[in-house]
């Protein structure tokens, strides 16, 4: 006999629901060569423009060792790219290539064909609340405040500058 969802723990529930929109998500990217870790990255790299690996591991809210592993077959695909800093500068900095930027925007299009799975601005709104509440250091005060126009018309809520509003 199967169990009932309503008994499930609050951490069963999320894992498997966010186990289930990734698959089902990741079979639709799969079309284009990409996952929704990749997209993740790419739209990071798109919309900030390149930065040093631990600052995007940081946006992402990954370890480091997590988002090299990730840039090495990034890059073997062509999707990302290492572009070297201003001069009298040293290290080398993330960046989007030509080909991330076509297939980012090939996901996006796969995106518009209702791939969010049925999560609306309300649930959207409550994850981000739960995310922010629960990274290190994190306060009651710091804490999503949603704008109440911001909730019922799909666009996500209020999100400091520099920091990335979607799973990372």
């Amino acid at each position: 006999m199967m169990q009932n969802e309503g008994d499930w723990e609050p951490v069963r529930l999320l894992s498997t629901a966010a186990r289930l929109v990734r698959r089902q998500v990741d079979n639709k990217l799969r079309a284009v060569g990409l996952t929704q870790e990749r997209v993740t990255v790419l739209r990071v790299l798109l919309v900030d423009g390149p930065m040093r690996r631990a600052e995007l591991a940081r946006r992402l809210r990954v370890t480091a060792q997590t988002l090299g592993t990730a840039l090495v077959s990034m890059a073997g695909q062509g999707l990302v790219e290492e572009v070297a800093i201003a001069a009298g500068k040293s290290g080398r900095l993330m960046a989007i290539s030509e080909r991330g930027q076509k297939l980012l925007a090939d996901a996006e299009n796969l995106e518009q064909d209702n791939s969010t799975v049925g999560i609306g601005p309300e649930l959207r709104a409550e994850l981000i609340t739960l995310i922010r509440s629960l990274e290190p250091g994190a306060t009651t005060q710091e804490a999503m405040v949603l704008r109440p126009e911001s909730v019922g018309n799909g666009s996500s809520p209020t999100v400091p500058a520099g920091e990335q509003a979607g799973p990372g």
